[in-house]
């Protein structure tokens, strides 16, 4: 595996994991007597960061000539893995909705069981990579 696969890969998974920390360190935040006034600043330049690296990334596919390039949306990684989550839930009725895994005291909920699920999927998926024609 090339290290841009395995790049790709970490950011995929660290976006799978760490938006959800990151959600429920801020919902804690929130709901505490001391919100930190400079907190959404903050989480505002670390999203800047990311635009100022997902902007190089698309100057350098431009420069290339691979942005023009569209991906039908149907085929990308994340519309697949949404596709296969949607079929497994629908198709079985959800039996294992987040209210009725609490009351059974059960550790993997849904929601869990989908962060698990997607991260196992994005990390098994081959990932296409921009080339010239």
């Amino acid at each position: 595996m090339s290290l841009a696969t395995q790049s790709v890969l970490f950011f995929r998974v660290y976006r799978e994991v760490a938006l959800v920390l990151y959600a429920a360190l801020v919902e804690e935040i929130c709901n505490s007597p001391s919100l930190p006034y400079q907190l959404a600043t903050t989480l505002e330049d670390i999203g800047q960061g990311f635009i100022k690296l997902a902007d190089q990334v698309n100057d350098e596919l431009d420069r290339r000539g691979l942005l023009d390039r569209e991906v039908e949306a149907e085929l990308t990684v994340e519309a697949q893995i949404e596709a296969f989550l949607a079929c497994t839930f629908v198709a079985r009725g959800d039996p294992k909705s987040d209210a009725s895994a609490k009351q059974e005291g059960a550790v993997l909920n849904r929601t869990l069981f989908e962060q698990a699920l997607r991260i196992a999927l994005t990390m098994i998926h081959d990932l296409p990579i921009a080339q010239p024609t």
